[in-house]
This record gives C-alpha cells, sequence and structure tokens, in this order.
C-alpha cells in the first residue's frame, strides 16, 4: 500500500477552511480508496469533519488498508505540529469506528450535527469523535 497525493488546498481554497491534503489509497498499482488531512484545530474539524478522513472502496475493505494509510499519515501530521488528530465517524459505520479503535483511538463523546453542516440534510444528527494521541500520551 502507497499513499499519492492527489490534491493540497491552502486554508482559504479548502472546504475546511484549513490547510489539507488529499491522497489516492494505492494497492497492487490500483486506487483502493482515499484519505486526507486536514491541518488546523476548528470546531469544524475537531467536531464534525475531523483532521483525518477516510474511505476505502468496497472491493478493497476488510484489508486494514484505512489503519495503515492513517498510520502512513501520522509522521505528516507531526510536522505539522499537530500533538493529538480528532476523528469523527457515525454510529452505523461500525467498519470506521473498528478502524478508529484499532489504531488506538479513544472515544470522546458524541456532538450533534448542526442543521447548518452538509451531513444533517442527508440524514446525519449526531457524530462520533475519537482522539488519537501523537505526542504518546493520552
Amino acid at each position: 500500500m502507497s499513499l499519492h497525493l492527489s490534491e493540497r488546498h491552502d486554508a482559504e481554497h479548502s472546504p475546511w477552511g484549513a490547510l489539507s491534503y488529499r491522497f489516492d489509497i494505492i494497492v497492487a498499482g490500483r486506487r483502493a480508496g482515499t484519505i486526507s488531512l486536514r491541518v488546523g484545530t476548528t470546531h469544524l474539524l475537531t467536531h464534525l469533519a475531523g483532521q483525518i478522513g477516510f474511505s476505502v472502496d468496497p472491493t478493497f475493505r476488510g484489508r486494514g488498508l484505512a489503519r495503515k494509510a492513517v498510520l502512513a499519515l501520522l509522521p505528516a501530521a507531526r510536522l505539522h505540529g499537530l500533538r493529538e488528530l480528532w476523528l469523527t465517524t457515525t454510529e452505523d459505520n461500525l467498519a470506521s469506528r473498528r478502524t478508529l479503535e484499532n489504531l488506538g483511538c479513544s472515544f470522546a463523546g458524541r456532538v450533534p450535527v448542526p442543521q447548518n453542516y452538509v451531513s444533517y440534510a442527508q440524514g446525519e444528527r449526531e457524530k462520533l469523535r475519537f482522539r488519537l494521541a501523537l505526542d504518546g500520551g493520552d
């Protein structure tokens, strides 16, 4: 598995209002999904979108690729001065929750999705927040 940078956005051009990178997850020369690193500590990133977001295409699921991709991004997060990462998911996304648990993330609670947030229109009413310490501490 490798990561190939597909997009980079400065904060003023990023949908998250923060410096962001999007990578394709590559397996055996094929795109297996994407992962993004969003460098910032705004409420949007720490409570709703997450500082890391990932998606694995259905034919590649069940191989631990999301976990491997997150681990591959940790040095970049550290280089940007982040000491912890916030990741979010929904109650029904069991695969994402397993990935976060396997990474050693700690559950930090539930937050309501505001009506003006994009996923509210898709029926999301709550996000689960997880914290991943980068400095070796809890």
